[in-house]
């Protein structure tokens, strides 16, 4: 049998890493169930699961939606993530949204931060119209 058939097949791994490569240029939107290291350069929009990676050689140009972000190369654009981690060799310029921001010695921030959009559902705000009072001095009220 060829190397594709029968029972020598190996089941995919579904905690490897993609890697988009130094050296590799890729524009549009990916989107990976894992985790994504770019060493690479990407244009676009990038939804990785778990984790993404901009190692020192990455530069991204676009819109980030992720769990964990570290950075440690370029990234200019629109981030949201739970957890942002701006290493020494990072650069970030843009805007994030997360609750858990960190930057080492040595990385820039060059934009606005605001808190993740999920804490900032109308959702969670209760209705407080029915515990309201009133507190005037005017007597016509």
């Amino acid at each position: 049998m060829g190397i594709f058939g029968g029972q020598n097949r190996i089941k995919s791994q579904s905690s490897t890493t993609t890697l988009i490569a130094e050296g590799c240029t890729v524009n549009g939107h990916l989107k990976v169930a894992n985790q994504l290291q770019i060493d690479g350069h990407v244009e676009g929009q990038i939804e990785a699961v778990n984790q993404l990676k901009i190692s020192e050689s990455g530069n991204v140009l676009g819109e980030i939606t992720t769990e964990h972000l570290i950075i440690n190369g370029h990234f200019e654009g629109i981030c949201h993530a739970t957890r942002i981690e701006i290493l020494s060799c990072g650069r970030v310029s843009g805007t994030v949204y997360s609750d858990n921001l960190s930057i080492e010695p040595g990385g820039k921030f060059m934009g606005v931060t605001n808190p993740s959009e999920k804490t900032a559902s109308t959702q969670e705000i209760p209705d407080l119209t029915d515990n309201l009072t009133l507190i005037s001095n005017d007597p016509d009220l």
